[in-house]
């Protein structure tokens, strides 16, 4: 809130990059939620836990003070994304943490979190620098409805995203465009008072 004010302050343009918005399986699985097609949100689930590859390691499972660690490197991209998805902001999260091996002393490599959003939203979400076979997926399941993303939690525009309800399935079509070059772009736009 103190950024927000301060950049209003000064007249700039603040933005925020959480990469996995501009992703299109997020974006299809968020305008599905605002269309009803789940009916009213219940319950989320997130898998992103990875193996964090030998290239990637570094400061991310050796240095606290550099802000290192899966909770500062991938749970705050799935707080993001949760709160994109859903169109709802959480009001409570719990955690646990581990280091599995991977992460140095002062450093966590594991996270198990369970959060509560405003409209009565529960989530869950599984984050790692640890597990190799593991994948990812995202799921929201609703009232009349649920839809299931594999493989959507990467850098990269790839996954499916399934929508099931009582009329059967569905899968959801979306754009592949690389997530930082529409990142890039939104930010080109909100610079120039379009965005």
């Amino acid at each position: 809130r103190k950024m927000v004010a301060a950049a209003n302050a000064a007249g700039v343009v603040l933005g925020t990059n959480h990469h996995l918005r501009n992703a299109g399986a997020h974006r299809a699985m968020r305008e599905a939620i605002a269309a009803g097609r789940i009916g009213k949100p219940i319950a989320a689930r997130v898998f992103h836990s990875v193996f964090l590859p030998e290239n990637l390691q570094g400061w991310r499972i050796s240095k606290p003070e550099a802000g290192g660690g899966v909770v500062l490197d991938i749970t705050v991209h799935d707080a993001d994304t949760l709160r994109f998805v859903l169109g709802d902001d959480p009001v409570e999260i719990s955690a646990f943490t581990q280091a599995a091996g991977m992460a140095g002393s002062g450093l966590e490599d594991g996270a198990m979190c369970i959060w509560r959003f405003k409209s009565g939203v529960i989530a869950q979400s599984h984050e790692g620098f640890t597990t190799k076979f593991a994948g990812t997926g995202f799921e929201v399941h609703g009232s009349e409805g649920s839809l299931f993303a594999t493989n959507v939690m990467t850098q990269k525009p790839v996954g499916s995203v399934l929508l099931r309800t009582a009329s059967g399935e569905e899968d959801l079509s979306f754009d592949r465009e690389d997530l930082y070059t529409r990142s890039l772009r939104q930010f080109h736009a909100a610079i120039r008072g379009d965005g």
